[in-house]
């Protein structure tokens, strides 16, 4: 039950009203898209010409670069939007590096560490449920007819493809399934994560708690926002994958994504979930 009736048309509506003739928080938003798409894909094309796992490493240290937006977004629906600066607002994931960092990387690891833990859950029930045989003619397969010969006509028509994916298929799609809920389990919990270590200045773990207990009541409220944005989020998706069919250039591609996404959706749900988290931590100052 829902500790106070939060209206998802009425954050919206507060949403939209504070963005009118706000167009500073939209450009903060496609200067972070633009600087992290061109990041990301230079650390993805260097990594696989030179050195493994770069890509990865770099993704990780841009996890506080998006906290731009949540600044921006903070600063329009307390009525200070006409004060956002684009290079300065847009490069507080740099500036504050040190200050912001560790919060993104454990709030990152933990997720990362509760995957894994269904992940290997999930294969030591495998181990115990499927033949052993079954894991060994699969890898010979994929040895005698993948890795080499490239043949994927080949696996697929397989009979001992047909009885891997008989065996292993339904184990996969609810190991899935358990990742996917307890990853939108994750992020409901700790989604003011951000919004309380700007606000407060709260860092860590303990910026983790109080989001925790801030969102206790408030998750679906969150979910359902979130799920009001599918059908621009699934448009986008789409129309990426138009562009990728007509203009295969993935730089170019991923840029317009970012830039119609900033533009769609991205800003005003950034926008609805500071203005929800400014209610919560209201009412959460009323209980007090």
């Amino acid at each position: 039950m829902e500790v106070i009736e939060m209206n998802i048309r009425d954050i919206k509506m507060k949403a939209r009203s504070v963005l009118v003739n706000q167009k500073n928080i939209f450009y903060v938003f496609i200067f972070i898209s633009i600087i992290t798409t061109l990041v990301n894909y230079a650390g993805a094309s260097f990594g696989a010409a030179m050195i493994p796992f770069i890509s990865l490493i770099i993704s990780i240290i841009m996890l506080p670069f998006s906290h731009g937006n949540v600044v921006a977004s903070l600063m329009v629906v307390n009525e200070r939007g006409d004060e956002i600066d684009i290079e300065n607002v847009g490069l507080t994931g740099f500036k504050r590096f040190k200050q912001l960092f560790f919060t993104y990387f454990i709030q990152y690891v933990f997720l990362l560490v509760i995957v894994l833990f269904i992940g290997l859950i999930m294969l030591l029930i495998t181990k115990l449920t499927v033949d052993t045989d079954v894991f060994n003619e699969f890898s010979n397969l994929l040895l005698a007819e993948g890795m080499y010969a490239s043949d994927f006509n080949g696996i697929v028509n397989d009979p001992i493809f047909n009885d891997a994916v008989t065996s292993l298929g339904s184990i996969i799609v609810i190991g899935t399934l358990i990742i996917a809920i307890a990853a939108l389990m994750y992020s409901l919990v700790f989604a003011l994560t951000p919004y309380i270590l700007e606000k407060y200045k709260i860092t860590g773990i303990k910026a983790m708690s109080e989001s925790a207990r801030m969102m206790k009541g408030y998750k679906k409220t969150l979910f359902i926002l979130n799920l009001s944005y599918l059908g621009w989020i699934i448009l986008i998706y789409i129309v990426a994958l138009i562009l990728q069919m007509l203009m295969p250039v993935p730089l170019v591609v991923e840029l317009l994504v970012a830039l119609a996404s900033a533009y769609l959706y991205a800003v005003e749900l950034q926008t609805c979930t500071a203005v929800l988290f400014e209610e919560i931590d209201l009412e959460d100052k009323n209980l007090i």
